[in-house]
């Protein structure tokens, strides 16, 4: 394999991993990422870790600190407030549109999802595969919503879902709290009642939103320090 390749192979997969252990709530908001834990951890050389972390801070995940090193990135409750409120109109619409468009075909694969969601449950530490499920399910409610305007403008906010995600879900239960206010949801989008959709997907996120706010001043001040 071509030495360059092999090393954008690593620095990718570093990318993902860290990414996704920031995503999964492993790294909290205002925690310090040292490099050589990382390194330790992931079982790569310093290189790889750093090419990942510029790449995380462009997208927001981390920031860097001048003679301190690399945070992941504490969310204001101004930023938590801003994205629920626009998050909250887009997936409400989204669901109602998904009632209205819903088919046989869709009905069986929300149903096989809403199952394997229900098993990762069962097996107590997986949150990557939770939050795998998780995204793999909003996502299949804009693929059957078919508005792609909407769904651009829902990916916009991709940064701030992995951020406020890890915060909303320090508490365990909340996993547990979503799988029944995602049953909520796709009870009204497969019975095509786009109203009960709709609201049953605003009050989803406003409850994250309850909880993520719950959880933002429980968290470490490292970051501000």
């Amino acid at each position: 394999m071509d030495m360059s390749l092999k090393t954008k192979t690593i620095t990718t997969a570093a990318y993902e991993r860290l990414k996704a252990d920031i995503c999964s709530g492993k790294y909290k908001a205002g925690q310090h990422l040292l490099e050589k834990e990382l390194c330790n951890d992931l079982e790569v050389s310093r290189t790889p870790i750093r090419d990942a972390l510029v790449r995380l801070q462009e997208e927001g995940l981390v920031i860097s600190k001048p003679h301190r090193g690399v945070f992941v990135r504490k969310l204001t409750e101004k930023d938590i407030r801003d994205y629920y409120e626009t998050r909250a109109v887009l997936e409400g619409l989204g669901a109602k549109l998904a009632a209205l468009n819903m088919t046989n075909e869709h009905k069986r694969y929300f149903e096989n999802l809403m199952e394997d969601m229900k098993f990762a449950l069962s097996e107590k530490g997986d949150n990557h595969k939770i939050i795998a499920l998780n995204n793999a399910l909003h996502d299949y409610i804009f693929k059957v919503a078919d508005n792609d305007v909407l769904d651009k403008m829902r990916r916009t906010l991709s940064w701030s879902i992995a951020l406020i995600r890890a915060t909303s879900w320090i508490n365990e239960n909340r996993k547990f709290e979503v799988f029944e206010e995602h049953v909520k949801i796709i009870k009204g989008i497969v019975e095509k009642q786009p109203e009960e959709a709709k609201v049953a997907a605003e009050d989803h996120i406003y409850k994250a939103w309850e909880s993520a706010a719950s959880n933002l001043s429980n968290l470490s001040d490292e970051e501000e320090d």
